[in-house]
């Protein structure tokens, strides 16, 4: 479960970018907004696949492994999550987002939160977890259809 701290400081961050998205659209249009927003999330996902590769070494990441990644990397930024484990995929239940509620915090509506929602998050996770595990298969399952619903993400392993 994610703090309340950290879920309120990292809401505060998130509606700065979401401010900040919401001019860079304005000024270079939203798809251009939309790749740099893609481009920034995998560039952090490079180094924080990194970061994890020299502090955790060369071990073997398998689901266990990248349950306790996932589960220390929600808790960090206050991400409410409910993790669902079987013999070769993982699925996570995220009921609490600072990143949504950050996005509606700095001026973006539904739709805009949503779309950097269902670019940058998966492309920054992506990245991460291909760094540790290249068999690895994420997906963003299902992204909320209101605001109280939870989005769901899902880890494989072949």
């Amino acid at each position: 479960m994610g703090g309340e701290v950290e879920h309120s400081t990292a809401t505060k961050v998130y509606a700065l970018y979401g401010a900040l998205f919401k001019e860079i659209a304005k000024e270079l249009g939203e798809g251009k907004a939309l790749t740099l927003h893609k481009n920034a999330h995998e560039y952090i996902g490079l180094n924080t696949g990194k970061q994890i590769r020299e502090q955790m070494g060369d071990i073997d990441y398998d689901l266990e492994t990248l349950t306790k990644i996932l589960q220390k990397g929600n808790q960090s930024i206050g991400i409410e999550c409910q993790m669902v484990k079987s013999a070769n995929s993982l699925l996570l239940r995220n009921l609490r987002c600072p990143m949504y509620d950050g996005y509606r915090l700095g001026g973006l509506d539904d739709k805009l939160a949503e779309m950097l929602c269902q670019v940058g998050a998966p492309a920054k996770l992506w990245t991460t977890l291909k760094q540790l595990n290249p068999d690895i298969i994420y997906s963003l399952n299902h992204y909320r259809d209101v605001p109280d619903e939870r989005c769901e993400e899902e880890v494989k392993l072949p």
